[in-house]
C-alpha cells in the first residue's frame, strides 16, 4: 500500500464539520453548472469550469432543494457552521455554498467573508431552500442530491449535484436534465478490495514510513495543534477543554498524562464543534476522527520527548487503523465514530508510540472495544467535544493498560482473539443500528419542533 496516496486521499483538511460542508459544496457545483455546457476534471479530481458564474442575485434564486440521507440529516441538523456566528444547520451551509469556490472542497468555507455570510443569511429569510431526508434503508449511506433553480435572463435553469460515499465524491451533476458529469458510486468496494484486512500489514507499513510520508502526516499534527489552541484560547462550544484544564489546575493533577490528552482534545472538539473558522486535518472523512487519530499521540509523544519521526508513524499507523474501522462500520451510524473508529486508532496508535508489540495492540483495541462501543452518535453539535475528551482519556488508558500485559479474553462479549475480528463485530453491530438511528433523529426533532 502506498502510503502517501492513502494520505491524499483520507487525511485532508476541511473547515468545519463535513456534512454540511459537503451539501454547500454540492451546492456551489450546481450553482457554477447553470452557467456551463461542458465540465471537466483535472489530475487532482477539481472540477474545471470555462465560465465562471455571474456574482448572484438572490432575487433569481427560485428555489434549492436539499435531500439526504438520515445520517448527513441528523449531523447537520444541529452543528454550528463556520462563521456565521452560531448559526445551525445544512441550510445556511447550502446558501454559503452560493458564494463559495468549489475548489476548495472540504475547506469550502475558509476566507468566505463576512458580506457573502449576510447575503446567505438572507436567502434563508427568503424561505427558497427546502429541506428533505432519503427515507430510511436497511443500510444507510452517505448521499446528498442538491437541485438550485435560478434565472438566468428570462429562462429558469435547473442544476443538479449528487455527492455519495463520501462527502466529496461527486457521482452527478446535470443542467436541465443534460448530464454534465458522471463519476463513480462504488467507493465502499473499492476501498474494501484495495485496503489491507490484516493489523499486521498495516504495522509493517507504518514502520517503513519514509520522510516524506513524514512530513506529510506532520501536516496534520501543525495544524490540529492550532485547533487546540484555538479552543482553549477562545470561547467556543461549552469550553470542555478549559474547564477541565480549571479542574485539573484545583485538583493537583494538571500534569497528568491522561488528563493533558483529554484537555487538548476536548479544547480541539470545542473549536471545531464550536464554529471557529481555521481547517482541521480530518480522517475518514471526519475532522473529529482528525482531532482524535492526531492529538492523543502528540501529547503522548511530547511528554515523552519521543522524537518527531516516532511520532508521525504512530500517527500514520491510527490513521491506518482508523480507516480500517471505518470499512467495516461505514461512514456514519448510530455509533460514536470517535469511540469506535477513531478511538480504536489511536489507541493501536499510542500503543505503537511507546514500543508495543502487535500482540499488545490486539489487546489495546479490543480493551477500548470492550469499554467504548455503546457510545451512540446524536449528530454532530458542541457536547460532541465531551465525547471527543472521554474517548481520548479511555484510548490512552487501554493503550497503557495493554502495555502493563492487560487482555480481555475473546469469551467477553463481542471481543475476538484477534483485534480486526472484533472490529468487524462492531461494524455488525454498526450496521444492525440503522432503526436506532431512526429513533434518534425522531427524538431530536421532535424536542426541536
Amino acid at each position: 500500500m502506498d502510503a502517501i496516496s492513502f494520505l491524499k486521499k483520507y487525511v485532508k483538511p476541511a473547515t468545519g464539520c463535513t456534512e454540511p460542508i459537503a451539501v454547500g459544496y454540492a451546492t456551489s457545483l450546481a450553482y457554477h453548472a447553470i452557467f456551463n455546457d461542458i465540465i471537466k476534471v483535472n489530475e487532482n479530481d477539481n472540477f474545471i469550469f470555462k465560465n465562471l458564474p455571474s456574482e448572484i442575485e438572490i432575487d433569481k434564486i427560485k428555489q434549492i432543494s436539499i435531500e439526504t440521507d438520515l445520517n448527513v440529516f441528523k449531523n447537520a441538523y444541529s452543528n454550528i457552521i463556520p462563521g456565521t456566528n452560531g448559526q445551525k444547520g445544512m441550510a445556511i451551509a447550502s446558501a454559503m455554498g452560493l458564494f463559495s469556490d468549489p475548489r476548495k472542497k472540504l475547506n469550502l468555507f475558509d476566507g468566505i467573508s463576512s458580506e457573502s455570510i449576510q447575503k446567505a443569511k438572507q436567502i434563508l429569510k427568503s424561505n427558497k431552500i427546502i429541506i428533505k431526508k432519503i427515507e430510511w434503508s436497511d443500510k444507510p449511506d452517505l448521499d446528498i442530491q442538491v437541485s438550485v433553480e435560478y434565472q438566468v435572463n428570462s429562462n429558469i435553469k435547473t442544476a443538479y449535484v449528487r455527492v455519495q460515499k463520501d462527502h466529496d465524491n461527486v457521482t452527478e451533476i446535470r443542467v436541465d436534465g443534460k448530464i454534465l458529469f458522471e463519476g463513480s458510486w462504488k467507493k465502499e468496494v473499492e476501498d474494501k478490495e484495495k485496503f489491507p484486512e490484516k493489523i499486521e500489514e498495516l504495522f509493517k507499513v507504518a514502520r517503513s514510513i519514509t520522510s516524506e510520508e513524514i512530513e506529510e502526516v506532520y501536516k496534520g499534527i501543525i495544524m490540529n495543534k492550532k485547533v487546540v489552541d484555538e479552543g482553549m484560547n477562545n470561547d467556543y462550544g461549552l469550553k470542555i477543554g478549559r474547564t477541565l484544564h480549571k479542574i485539573a489546575q484545583q485538583e493537583g493533577y494538571e500534569e497528568s498524562l491522561i488528563a493533558q490528552v483529554r484537555i487538548k482534545v476536548g479544547s480541539a472538539g470545542d473549536a471545531r464543534m464550536g464554529g471557529a473558522s481555521i481547517p482541521v486535518m480530518t480522517t475518514s472523512g471526519s475532522g473529529n476522527l482528525g482531532i482524535m487519530a492526531i492529538i492523543p499521540i502528540t501529547v503522548m509523544g511530547e511528554m515523552k520527548n519521543i522524537d518527531k519521526d516516532k511520532i508521525c508513524e504512530a500517527i500514520l499507523f491510527s490513521h491506518f487503523i482508523t480507516k480500517l474501522a471505518d470499512i467495516s462500520c461505514g461512514h456514519l451510524s448510530a455509533l460514536c465514530g470517535c469511540a469506535i473508529k477513531a478511538g480504536i486508532g489511536v489507541t493501536a496508535g499510542i500503543t505503537y508510540l511507546l514500543g508495543g508489540s502487535l500482540e499488545q495492540i490486539h489487546a489495546a483495541i479490543n480493551l477500548m472495544a470492550a469499554n467504548n462501543t455503546g457510545f451512540i452518535c446524536d449528530g454532530a453539535k458542541e457536547s460532541c467535544a465531551l465525547k471527543l475528551s472521554t474517548a481520548a482519556g479511555t484510548a490512552t488508558e487501554c493503550a497503557l493498560m495493554a502495555l502493563n500485559g492487560m487482555k480481555v479474553s475473546p469469551d467477553n462479549g463481542i471481543i475476538f482473539e484477534n483485534a480486526e475480528d472484533t472490529i468487524k463485530a462492531i461494524g455488525q453491530i454498526s450496521d444492525s443500528m440503522a432503526p436506532t438511528d431512526v429513533e434518534i433523529l425522531k427524538i431530536i426533532q421532535e424536542k426541536n419542533s
